[in-house]
């Protein structure tokens, strides 16, 4: 546990520990951590309970100060948090360094935010005493904190979707206290980044327990978080599986809670002839460099591709397999998701016909994809569910209807995409279908790659994600820990600052 002691990597403490691994070289990494026992769980429940009715009426200029300054803290680890990411992860230093802008780029955005008051939400509707038949009172809203925050972190974001990430900075800036559940796969990166909070938070001289990180392997330490009735919002991101867990444990509280989880996505991409009659390699080959960035491993990635039948279908499939085997082979991000990836893979070569282009071998992986068509896809809904990594199931489908079918039994996506031409017919029908699919449509692009900014919406229908309305990016994140408050007839001396006058 963090609670303000930290020695290098060395987390102090008692009990067992964990270390971080090096996923290309299977080698122990320096720093053992220690696995929070029920002791130091109820301590930082205890110290973030008490921290919330003092951190809530902190000032939004001194929120925003806070959030800037761990940012800048952040960008002060230099070199130093930038290679313990990529021993912990296997990603590239470019990666790395792009994920830590966005980091303190979202901190940064979330200050800016609070400054201005607008993500409040403030509402005034001002008394009409003369109105007939009845008077109309003075009724005025806002969002108020919910409480104490509990953050999962992401495997597959270090930085941008963990410790200083879009939750955990979008909780603090509304008010709430934080606890970090550290993901085991780089618990190093965690603990440079906390320090960074709480240095920041030593500086704004923040009430202990304003955050603090917890380590632990497994549901056992999730699962004491999620249930304990201090804790009033979880935000998630991982498997479905352990999304599901998380809502089900949240739901069935005495008191329940809201879980904001992420979950998975397929983010179908739809080729139409029009698209193929103009640019049938290009498009390959934009799509094999997306399904392989990153080993396959963004939320984001596209997972299928459904394409019309048409002469051109062979050249994009040429398109697609030249992108991919120019990739280059590498880790994935842990021994688990490696080794899950492998089995997949495995079960699907035992039934479709695979393509496993670069024959890697040890702890790097290979790009594969598979070929099918769209009755065969219809017709067998095992192969409806997400491979996390790079490969992607090919659809050679008959017609627009078809798409349409298909995207139908899916479920909730996080992304939608169509390669098409401006006038082809079929784009209204399609487009439609896609808009009940997902939470994010991209024209003649890729899904990968998420913008942040205020029109951004990083979310989508179940099981993309357990609630619909709010995204994990943009300023719209911050209305997950909050609920609004309406005053009725209250004088502006017991008004809050933003809805006196």
């Amino acid at each position: 546990m963090i609670t303000g002691n930290i020695v290098g990597f060395e987390v102090l403490g008692d009990g067992q520990t964990l270390q971080g691994v090096n996923p290309a070289s299977q080698e122990l990494l320096e720093g053992r951590f220690s696995i929070a026992t029920q002791n130091e769980i109820d301590l930082a429940l205890d110290k973030a309970e008490r921290a919330f009715p003092i951190f809530r009426k902190w000032s939004p200029e001194k929120r925003a100060g806070f959030l800037d300054l761990i940012a800048k803290n952040i960008i002060d680890l230099g070199d130093v948090l930038v290679k313990r990411a990529m021993e912990e992860t296997g990603l590239a230093e470019a990666r790395i360094l792009s994920e830590r802008g966005r980091t303190t780029g979202q901190l940064n955005m979330f200050a800016h935010a609070i400054r201005k008051g607008q993500w409040a939400e403030p509402s005034i509707d001002h008394a009409i005493p003369d109105r007939q038949p009845l008077p109309k009172a003075d009724i005025r809203k806002r969002l108020v904190p919910l409480g104490p925050v509990v953050v999962f972190t992401a495997s597959n974001f270090p930085l941008a979707y963990s410790t200083a990430g879009g939750d955990a900075a979008s909780a603090l800036a509304a008010g709430c206290p934080v606890i970090v559940k550290a993901h085991e796969s780089h618990p190093g990166t965690n603990a440079l980044v906390a320090e960074a909070i709480l240095m920041a938070a030593k500086e704004m001289e923040a009430p202990d327990g304003v955050f603090s990180t917890l380590y632990g392997y497994g549901p056992e330490l999730g699962q004491a978080l999620v249930k304990d009735p201090r804790v009033k919002a979880v935000g998630f991101t991982g498997s479905y599986g352990a999304g599901r867990a998380i809502m089900d444990s949240a739901a069935a509280r005495p008191e329940p809670i809201p879980v904001y989880a992420e979950m998975g996505s397929l983010n179908p991409v739809l080729v139409t002839r029009s698209a193929l009659e103009k640019r049938a390699v290009s498009i390959g080959e934009q799509l094999g460099a997306s399904m392989t960035l990153g080993a396959g491993q963004f939320c984001t990635k596209p997972g299928l591709f459904l394409v019309q039948d048409h002469p051109q279908f062979e050249s994009f499939i040429q398109g697609l397999e030249q992108k991919i085997l120019a990739a280059t082979a590498t880790p994935m991000l842990n021994a688990r998701i490696h080794s899950n990836f492998l089995k997949s893979i495995s079960a699907f070569s035992s039934e479709l016909s695979l393509l496993n282009l670069n024959k890697a071998e040890g702890p790097l992986v290979s790009p594969a994809i598979a070929m099918v068509s769209g009755q065969e896809f219809i017709d067998h809904p095992k192969w409806h569910h997400e491979v996390f990594g790079p490969f992607a199931i090919v659809i050679k489908c008959n017609g627009p209807e078809q798409m349409i079918t298909i995207l139908e039994m899916l479920g909730g996506q996080l992304t939608a995409t169509i390669w098409s031409e401006s006038g082809d017919p079929d784009n209204s029908s399609l487009l439609e279908a896609m808009e009940q699919t997902a939470g994010r449509l991209v024209w003649n692009g890729v899904p990968t790659g998420v913008e942040v900014c205020e029109s951004m919406m990083h979310g989508g229908p179940f099981p993309a994600t357990s609630h619909p309305h709010f995204g994990a990016v943009g300023v719209s994140a911050l209305k997950r820990w909050t609920r609004p408050v309406a005053y009725q007839n209250f004088p502006d001396e017991y008004l809050p600052e933003i809805l006196k006058g």
